[in-house]
């Protein structure tokens, strides 16, 4: 199979307002550091198209390793949506070593607990605990313990490593996953799993199937996109939804016909990049790294 032209994942951004909070929660508890402190400026705000974002704080997180890969946007008075309740980015999967050894940390923590560890149906190699964050945001902290084809997965090389699978939330899988297989020149993997947490959420019997797709992408990373009718939709764009605002990818060139930006912040800054709305209405930033440089380095 050809190399996936998208990916890997680089980083998050979580909106929140009271990113204090979500700081000491990802840093008390997860194990992250600050990996450095910024106020977005007119130039960075203008290219995400949300001028409104300029003054704001943003924090980024790195994992033990010194990879910043979560950024922790202020938006002052910003309330956290009610998780499972709208279109868009729903979750984050972080690679962990150990999610049982996790699961004792968290439960009287600033993270809300909502699945306990557990192998999931698609294989018993994979186990994962889900949690929500101050901000409203979803994580799955996943353990891979051996190779599970035809999915590409990395292993966890600290405690608590770094988003390697955004999750997605919509009402139309078909069409929220083809601009991503555009990307990614390839074709995504399209089937029916029962997801727990959702059917919890919405009441649902504990073994009702949804539709989903994963696309595989560079780095050992995926896309995942669950299917569910009638949610609220994202805000439009030029406007930021609280909890999981975007997501970033790498790309080896940027799509014909996109209005790009240079970013001036950050770990990434000097590239140029798209910021985009998709089908769900979710954003995404779309950063160029050239295909001379190797696809499995994630540091900026």
């Amino acid at each position: 199979m050809a190399a996936a032209t998208l990916g890997p994942v680089l980083y998050a951004t979580i909106a929140t307002g009271q990113p204090d909070d979500s700081i000491r929660a990802y840093c008390e508890h997860l194990g992250q550091r600050t990996h450095s402190l910024n106020t977005v400026s007119d130039a960075q705000a203008d290219g995400w198209g949300i001028p409104g974002l300029a003054g704001c704080s943003n924090t980024w997180l790195a994992n033990e390793l010194d990879e910043p890969w979560l950024q922790i946007l202020g938006v002052p008075g910003m309330e956290a949506n009610e998780p499972f309740r709208h279109y868009g980015w729903m979750s984050l999967e972080i690679n962990v070593l150990n999610t049982d050894a996790l699961f004792p940390r968290l439960r009287d923590s600033a993270f809300e607990v909502i699945g306990p560890p557990a192998n999931l149906e698609v294989s018993d190699a994979i186990r994962a605990m889900q949690a929500v964050g101050p901000a409203g945001e979803v994580l799955y902290l996943t353990e891979v313990k051996a190779e599970v084809p035809p999915f590409e997965l990395p292993f966890a090389r600290c405690a608590v490593d770094r988003l390697f699978i955004p999750v997605m939330l919509t009402g139309d899988r078909e069409a929220t996953v083809e601009p991503y297989e555009r990307l990614a020149n390839r074709a995504s993997l399209r089937f029916e799993t029962k997801i727990t947490v959702i059917n919890r959420a919405h009441g649902l019997p504990i073994t009702t199937q949804h539709p989903v797709a994963t696309l595989q992408l560079a780095g050992n990373h995926l896309i995942e996109i669950d299917q569910l009718d009638g949610l609220v939709d994202a805000p439009e764009l030029g406007s930021l939804p609280p909890g999981i605002a975007w997501i970033a990818f790498a790309v080896e060139e940027l799509p014909a016909g996109t209005e790009s930006h240079i970013i001036d912040q950050g770990p990434w800054s000097g590239r140029s990049a798209a910021f985009l709305r998709g089908a769900a209405g979710e954003l995404y930033e779309l950063i160029l790294i050239p295909s001379l440089e190797p696809k499995q380095e994630i540091n900026p």
